[in-house]
């Protein structure tokens, strides 16, 4: 995919981070497990500032944290001092939002940030135009094998279609099933995704469609749902089989071999 490196396509990053962890056990938050230099939200955000800062006009960079987290998640941010040397050399500045009690809330908590920000941002100094090529990249900070093909194939095509999200056809023969546990449809593979993030969207249109979901009172599985049910279709893009999320004590093993 060719990349449309211009400083009119404007790049924002919301890295969701606000969840409990309560399945991974341990006691310590997944984001913040121990990972090569520093842990696994620092190895999401090196990638993603590496990748997109000599490509895109990177004008945001949010984490979304739990209530009362912001110095621990900030902690586990700055655990490696890349980081610090990264933000300073493409002269970005992280953002720490508190999140909510539901991921669809606490992505809104972030693009509420953003949006207040570039409020100001095209005040001062942008041209009002740009906003059309706003792209807002959210992303789960317990991803951390994330790759920059990935983000650049999803970012291009969100450019391209609007919105768009890596998705992998599953291997195992799927089925769709009863209350009770029966299958009552035997689904076809080829059409069947598993979808991962990084997920991409125009930002102002997707901003717009969160407000109109709070007024539905349900909650939304994911932002590629909400662009669904308010924006349109999502382009789909080849996934990675190493974007694991961690989410079980099993998953720690392929830190320890990373």
């Amino acid at each position: 995919m060719t990349l449309t490196t211009t400083t009119s396509n404007l790049i924002s990053v919301i890295i969701t981070a606000a969840g409990s962890s309560t399945r991974i056990g341990g006691g310590i938050k997944k984001e913040y497990i121990p990972f090569q230099n520093g842990t696994v939200i620092s190895a999401c955000i090196k990638t993603f500032l590496k990748t997109l800062s000599p490509n895109y006009k990177l004008i945001n960079f949010v984490i979304t944290t739990p209530v009362n987290g912001i110095e621990n998640s900030k902690n586990a941010v700055f655990s490696d001092s890349e980081i610090k040397s990264l933000t300073k050399k493409y002269k970005i500045q992280l953002q720490f939002v508190e999140g909510s009690s539901t991921r669809q809330s606490s992505v809104f908590n972030g693009l509420k940030e953003i949006s207040k920000n570039i409020n100001k941002t095209f005040a001062n100094n942008c041209n009002s135009e740009n906003q059309n090529n706003h792209i807002v990249i959210i992303h789960d900070g317990a991803r951390p094998f994330i790759s920059s093909k990935t983000i650049i194939d999803s970012v291009e095509a969100a450019l391209e279609f609007g919105a768009s999200v890596p998705g992998i056809t599953p291997t195992d023969t799927q089925k769709q099933i009863t209350k009770d546990g029966f299958i009552e449809k035997h689904l076809e593979r080829k059409s069947l995704v598993a979808v991962q993030t990084p997920q991409c969207f125009e930002f102002e249109k997707l901003f717009q469609a969160h407000q109109k979901a709070i007024l539905d009172n349900k909650e939304y599985t994911d932002d590629t749902e909400i662009w669904g049910k308010y924006c349109g279709n999502v382009k789909v893009v080849p996934g990675d089989s190493n974007n694991i999320k961690i989410t079980y004590p099993s998953d720690l093993e392929r830190l320890k071999n990373d």
